[in-house]
């Protein structure tokens, strides 16, 4: 069962805050990244390359935790489940976090290292299941 959002920090999902998505490796060992991401009101989605050490991590185990801080005091984690990974519409994904987080576009405009056909874009969303706030 998923859980709620609580209200009370539903705009920490909405801001361009930075969040720490932390995956788990093949040898149990947890593996942090600093990510874009957004909230569509069911879903917390992020964003990444395919074959990424991310992307390996969660095809083997979709367990991930969410941690977004505003302030030391005021941060919501996001624990649940991987419930979607997909290519579709994930490079029209990217750019809308990109134009979130730095008002351009990803590609050309933020990103000139790569191209939509160097890269598979893909989009995991997911299911929240435990919610903790601070603040």
């Amino acid at each position: 069962m998923a859980t709620i959002i609580p209200d009370s920090h539903k705009d920490l999902l909405e801001k361009p805050i930075y969040a720490t998505v932390t995956t788990v490796m093949p040898d149990g060992q947890p593996q942090s990244t600093v990510v874009w991401f957004d909230y569509d009101g069911e879903f917390v989605r992020f964003n990444s390359a395919r074959g990424r050490q991310k992307d390996k991590n969660l095809a083997a185990n979709p367990r991930v935790t969410f941690m977004i801080m505003e302030a030391p005091f005021r941060w919501i984690e996001v624990r649940g489940m991987v419930e979607v990974i997909t290519e579709e519409g994930a490079v029209d994904h990217i750019e809308s976090l990109s134009r979130k987080y730095t008002g351009q576009g990803y590609y050309g405009a933020f990103n000139s290292r790569t191209t939509p056909e160097q890269e598979t874009r893909v989009m995991y969303k997911i299911r929240p299941t435990k919610v903790t706030t601070t603040g």
